[in-house]
């Protein structure tokens, strides 16, 4: 087993937990947070050691493996928002009062999400293309 092979299994390791922390919101249990944020840097731990760009890509594939690791830095400001809204509750700047709740994290969570579905489709097609 080679190092790209191990961080990949790390990233979906993350990934499977991200998705169990995510229904586990919807079930409302303390424990979500926890297992999100471990799913999170599991996640990040394993994409950006990775590389799984290859040498030889085209500016558009690039430009895809920047989006997902981009992506995935969206979800750890999810996983941050997640501990720390009750911080950014009541905030004032330039005379307006921000307003932050338990589920301050899903906005980015969802902007992840997105970005991930469209990486997931793409970057597959295009490497197709250009063995073609």
């Amino acid at each position: 087993m080679n190092k790209t092979s191990i961080w990949t299994s790390l990233a979906n390791t993350g990934e499977l937990l991200v998705v169990a922390g995510a229904l586990l919101w919807i079930a409302n249990s303390d424990m979500m947070k926890y297992i999100f944020a471990l799913g999170a840097i599991l996640m990040a731990v394993g994409r950006f050691m990775s590389q799984d760009t290859p040498e030889d890509a085209s500016v558009t594939l690039r430009r895809l493996y920047i989006q997902r690791n981009i992506g995935v830095i969206i979800l750890l400001i999810a996983v941050m928002l997640m501990f720390t809204w009750q911080l950014i509750d009541g905030t004032e700047i330039a005379q307006y009062r921000l307003r932050a709740t338990k589920a301050a994290w899903f906005l980015p969570f969802l902007i992840f999400v997105v970005i991930e579905l469209y990486t997931a489709f793409r970057i597959p097609a295009q490497t197709n293309k250009e063995r073609q």
